[in-house]
C-alpha cells in the first residue's frame, strides 16, 4: 500500500465515524422519543394478553414497547396490565418478575399476587425457567449450533450500553470512573463483569434484502441485559435491525471487539459491507429487531 492508499483508507474511515456518531444521535433521539410515548391500551389488552387468571398475566410484549415503567415513569406494558387487571399490592413495581428491553418482542409474566410474585422470583433466580428466543442475524452461521461464553460489562465509552469484557476494557474502565464525577454512572460502571453463557442452534438459512441471514434458535443460560444481542455482534452475526449493536448502532460494534480482532477470530463473519446492505433494507422495511422471545416455561406459583 503506497502513501494515497493509506490516505484513501484514513480518509475512508474517518468519514464512516463521522457518519457512525451522526446515526448514534439520530437513534437516541428515536428510542427517547418512544420510550415517552402513551401506549394504546385498548389495542395491547386485545391482542397481547395471552393469559390471566388471578394469579399470573401472561403478555406478548410488542417490539417498541417499554416492558417496565423504568427511572423516568415512561408509560408501559407493566402499567398497561396493572390498569385493566390490578394487583393485591395495588402497585404497578409489585407485579413485575422479569423484563424484556424495550426493542425485543415476546413472552413476559407478571404477577398479581405477593405469593406468585415470591414463587416466580424464585424460579427465575434458581434457572427452573425454560426461556427460548428465536433472531435473525446478518451473515452465514457456519456452525449449527454452540455456545457463545464471553463475560459482559457496562461499556464505559457507551454506557448504558454493554460490551463484551476484556482485560483492556476493564483498565479503560476504571480509568474512565477516575475521572467521572456523576455517582449515577460511577456506581453503573464499577459494578464487574459478569460471566455470560448463550446457546445457539440454526433454525434455517434466509435471504432478506438479497443478502445471506441466518435464524437461530438463541437460550440466555445466564440472563444479562443485552446478553443475546451482545453476544450476536460478538461472534460477527449481529441481529437484523438492533439499533444499538447492530450496523451503526448506539452502542460499540462487534460487541466491542475491533474490526482487526474480529478479522482474525471470524473470519467468515458478516463484514461491514454485507451490514450495510441489510441496514438498507431494514431501512426500507421499517423494520424492527429481529428477536423474540419465542418460550417461556415455568411451572404455575399456585395451581
Amino acid at each position: 500500500m503506497n502513501i494515497t492508499d493509506h490516505e484513501g483508507a484514513a480518509a475512508a474511515s474517518s468519514t464512516f465515524e463521522i457518519e457512525h456518531a451522526r446515526q448514534r444521535k439520530l437513534k437516541a433521539q428515536k428510542a427517547t422519543e418512544l420510550s415517552r410515548r402513551t401506549l394504546h391500551r385498548d389495542e395491547i389488552i386485545e391482542n397481547c394478553i395471552l393469559y390471566h387468571d388471578e394469579y399470573i398475566i401472561v403478555a406478548n410484549k410488542p417490539s417498541g414497547v417499554l416492558c417496565v415503567p423504568g427511572v423516568h415513569d415512561n408509560d408501559s406494558l407493566a402499567n398497561v396490565v396493572f390498569d385493566r387487571f390490578g394487583s393485591e399490592s395495588n402497585r404497578v413495581d409489585q407485579m413485575i418478575v422479569h423484563r424484556l428491553d424495550m426493542h425485543t418482542s415476546g413472552l413476559v409474566v407478571f404477577a398479581r399476587t405477593e405469593v406468585a410474585l415470591k414463587h416466580l422470583h424464585t424460579a427465575f433466580r434458581d434457572r427452573k425457567v425454560r426461556k427460548q428466543y428465536e433472531a435473525l442475524v446478518c451473515g452465514t452461521l457456519i456452525s449449527n449450533f454452540g455456545d457463545v461464553n464471553l463475560p459482559l460489562q457496562r461499556d464505559p465509552n457507551f454506557a448504558p450500553f454493554m460490551r463484551v469484557a476484556t482485560v483492556a476494557s476493564q483498565e479503560e474502565s476504571d480509568r474512565i470512573i477516575a475521572a467521572l464525577e456523576h455517582q449515577g454512572y460511577k456506581k453503573m460502571l464499577r459494578k464487574p463483569p459478569k460471566e455470560s453463557l448463550t446457546t445457539f442452534q440454526v433454525v434455517g438459512r434466509e435471504i432478506y434484502g438479497g443478502q445471506s441471514c441466518t435464524r437461530v434458535r438463541l437460550v440466555p443460560v445466564t440472563g444479562r441485559t443485552h446478553q443475546l444481542r451482545v453476544h450476536c455482534a460478538a461472534i460477527g452475526h449481529p441481529i437484523i435491525a438492533d439499533p444499538a449493536y447492530g450496523y451503526m448502532g448506539e452502542a460499540a460494534s462487534n460487541g466491542g471487539f475491533s474490526e482487526d480482532v474480529m478479522d482474525k477470530i471470524y473470519p467468515r463473519r458478516a463484514d461491514i459491507e454485507l451490514q450495510r446492505l441489510v441496514d438498507k433494507q431494514v431501512q426500507l422495511d421499517e423494520k424492527k429487531l429481529c428477536l423474540h422471545a419465542k418460550l417461556l416455561c415455568f411451572s404455575h406459583p399456585i395451581t
